[in-house]
């Protein structure tokens, strides 16, 4: 991947497809994550992960595979890098376009939660205020739930969501909540 201020490039090395150039104001929204595959008990494959989607939702792909844990911590290392990038060229300005929603306390939706001038959503039955909002995360997920009855919650998963990141960041500037990270095995 290439970045820059007027697009990424996601470059196709041992591909005889062209590269792909998507513009930076086309980038609609991202995902990301760790596919690990396994065969009995034993880890075969652990996949990286990053998809942008576009307004025509045009869905590009980048992936690193790791066989049987060769290059492994490598591909985590240029992973996590390449998602540092992504937020640094472009998904910032999402969260700022979010945030101004926020401000100007326009209805809008984002990864299936719905933001309201006194609180958010996410059907019919579940509505909470600003008060009244926690938010639990780990490497994979992050769980919005009630303060005080955990009952009452909406796991949003980083690989499955578009934009959850931005959505977590978002929620986490609105409670003014520091979100604490559960470590995990997967480095």
């Amino acid at each position: 991947m290439v970045f820059n201020d007027e697009g990424l490039t996601i470059e196709k090395l041992l591909s005889f497809d062209p590269n792909v150039f998507i513009p930076g104001e086309c980038i609609a929204a991202f995902r990301f994550g760790i596919h690990d595959s396994f065969v009995y008990k034993f880890a075969f494959s652990r996949q990286y992960f990053i998809e942008t989607r576009d307004f025509q939702n045009k869905i590009s792909r980048i992936t690193l595979n790791s066989y049987f844990g060769t290059k492994s911590k490598t591909y985590y290392k240029i992973w996590a890098e390449l998602l540092q990038q992504l937020w640094e060229y472009y998904i910032v300005n999402q969260l700022s376009y979010y945030k101004e929603l926020f401000t100007i306390q326009q209805l809008f939706e984002l990864s299936g939660v719905t933001f309201h001038s006194d609180g958010i959503s996410w059907d019919k039955d579940n509505r909470l205020k600003w008060n009244e909002i926690a938010v639990k995360t780990s490497q994979t997920h992050f769980v919005i739930h009630h303060i005080d009855n955990p009952n009452q919650s909406k796991c949003i998963v980083f690989a499955i969501h578009w934009n959850a990141v931005v959505l977590q960041s978002l929620l986490k500037d609105v409670i003014k909540q520091p979100v604490k990270v559960r470590k995990s095995s997967r480095t």
